[in-house]
C-alpha cells in the first residue's frame, strides 16, 4: 500500500517533490503565502492545496496521513535575527497537529538553533549537513520527529549555500557566503534551482524577488528523497529498526 503524505507549511513543493520521487502519495499541503500555493498546485494539480494560516485551523482540519512533513517558518531563529526574540508558536502548532493525527513517520525541518526550543517529546532531532547526501551545500538543517536515518552520499562542495536573500543583495558574515561571491554576480533562477536540487522544468510563481525566495526557503528536493527512500526501505522490509510509538 502506497503511503500518504500531508505537507504542511509547504512553500513551493521542495519537501513534497523528494516524497513524490520516492513514491509516496502527497493528499495536502498547506502554506499561508499565496504564490507559492501558486507554485506548489502548479507542480502538484492533483493535490489539495490550502492557502490558509495555520493558525486559524485546528487538527481536525487536516487530513490524516501516514506521514507528516512540514517546514514552519524559521526567520526568527536564524542567523540574520539580531534581536533574538523567537516566536514558537508556529512550530508548536505543528506539533500538536502530530500529536492529534498521530501519523506512522513525521519530519519537521527547521534551522539548528530551533533544536533547544523543541518540545520534549519529540523522540529523534539530528542536524545534518547537506553535502553529505548529495546536495551541494555545506548548509547544516535540523530534521525531527520520528523517521529513519537516511543513507549518506557525500560529495564535493562547489556552492556554499543557497540564500533566501540572494535577491536582495544584502552582504555581511550573517549572511554566509552566497552564490554571488563565486559567480560574481547574482544568480540566475535556473543555477539557484540546480544548487537547490530542483528540476530545471520546476514551475515558479510570482516575481523574480518572490521565485528566489521560494527556492532559497525550500527544502533541497533530493535531501527530501533521501528521508523518504531511507522510509520506503524500512516499509519494505529491507532497514530493521527497533519500533517505537511516536508521541506517546
Amino acid at each position: 500500500m502506497t503511503l500518504t503524505v500531508v505537507d504542511l507549511f509547504c512553500g513551493c513543493g521542495g519537501f513534497s517533490l523528494g516524497f513524490d520521487y520516492a513514491g509516496f502519495k502527497i493528499i495536502f499541503a498547506l502554506d499561508n503565502w499565496k504564490v507559492a500555493c501558486e507554485s506548489y498546485q502548479a507542480n502538484f494539480p492533483d493535490v489539495e492545496v490550502l492557502c490558509e494560516n495555520a493558525l486559524n485551523l485546528s487538527p481536525d482540519d487536516i487530513p490524516d496521513a501516514d506521514i507528516i512533513i512540514g517546514s514552519p517558518p524559521c526567520q526568527d531563529f536564524s542567523i540574520a535575527n539580531l534581536k533574538k526574540k523567537y516566536d514558537t508558536t508556529l512550530i508548536d502548532w505543528f506539533w500538536d497537529v502530530v500529536r492529534e493525527k498521530k501519523p506512522k513517520y513525521v519530519i519537521m525541518e527547521e534551522v539548528p538553533p530551533v533544536k533547544r526550543f523543541l518540545p520534549s517529546d519529540v523522540p529523534m532531532v539530528r542536524i545534518y549537513r547537506m553535502c553529505d547526501y548529495g546536495v551541494p551545500q555545506i548548509r547544516r538543517r535540523l530534521f525531527a520527529g520520528w523517521f529513519v536515518e537516511p543513507a549518506k552520499y557525500p560529495i564535493n562542495v562547489v556552492f556554499p549555500a543557497v540564500m533566501a536573500t540572494e535577491w536582495k543583495g544584502s552582504s555581511g558574515p550573517r549572511q554566509m557566503a552566497r552564490l554571488s561571491s563565486i559567480f560574481r554576480r547574482k544568480s540566475l533562477i535556473p543555477e539557484a534551482k540546480l544548487v537547490q536540487t530542483f528540476p530545471l522544468d520546476y514551475i515558479l510563481c510570482g516575481s523574480l524577488k518572490e521565485q528566489y525566495e521560494q527556492i532559497g526557503n525550500a527544502v533541497p528536493p533530493l535531501m527530501s528523497y533521501r528521508l523518504a527512500e531511507a522510509i520506503k526501505l524500512r516499509e519494505e522490509g529491507l532497514i530493521t529498526l527497533e519500533e517505537v510509538t511516536l508521541l506517546d
